[in-house]
């Protein structure tokens, strides 16, 4: 129950949504900062030249992805959607996209669904395109010798932001599955003092003292 109690209120203030945001972002933007570094090491080495591709490769893939989120959300603004290519190409778009979020920017009318949603649908694609795939493949070159601080700072980087984003991606769908009337439901059953819990149950309790004494009288 403290865990249902405990996840509305984080989500519900605005300081956990622009911590959550913010962190996110940071170590979204880190975790392709060290995997370019990476990259440039592997490349400049003869024997490793193929982990290099590889990874570059992933980052490849996931700016493709963001590029086509991107396209899809301001395909009607052709202006709008080369500032946002722009912004996908230069690494920046956690760090906008939690922007958008943190200051409440509304949907616009020519967008497909609002800020929030476009996050997390980034955060989903750089972890199945680049965090994981990517720490997987840094983690092999590890093993087969291809040691390097580089790599060993990336892989460790690539695996808290791919835990950070899942557990941000799971807490917002928590979040939206409470709003929609579980978490009131469930401080209902255990006594919570909320408005809603109140206004709800207060009636019920009403209804209860009319009808035990009623009952009684009858007997």
């Amino acid at each position: 129950m403290m865990n249902v109690v405990g996840k509305r209120l984080l989500g519900e203030v605005s300081w956990g949504l622009k911590t959550r945001v913010m962190l996110g972002a940071g170590l979204s933007i880190m975790d392709m900062a060290t995997d370019i570094f990476v990259v440039v090491g592997y490349l400049g080495k003869e024997d490793t030249k193929g982990y290099g591709w590889s990874l570059l490769w992933m980052i490849v893939a996931s700016i493709v992805f963001q590029l086509l989120i991107v396209y899809f959300q301001n395909r009607r603004k052709p202006k709008v959607l080369m500032k946002e290519v722009l912004i996908v190409l230069t690494g920046l778009k956690p760090g906008v996209d939690a922007y958008k979020v943190v200051s409440g920017k509304e949907a616009d009318a020519h967008s497909v669904t609002d800020a929030k949603f476009e996050l997390v649908c980034s955060k989903a694609v750089e972890i199945m395109c680049e965090s994981l795939p990517g720490a997987i493949l840094q983690l092999y070159a590890i093993l087969k010798g291809a040691k390097s601080r580089r790599a060993i700072v990336s892989v460790a980087v690539s695996a808290l932001t791919t835990g950070f984003s899942s557990a941000s991606i799971s807490f917002d769908y928590d979040g939206k599955t409470l709003s929609t009337g579980a978490a009131p439901v469930a401080m209902q059953q255990h006594g919570s003092n909320s408005p809603q819990w109140t206004r709800r149950s207060g009636r019920r309790r009403a209804n209860s003292t009319a009808t035990f004494p009623t009952t009684g009288r009858g007997r």
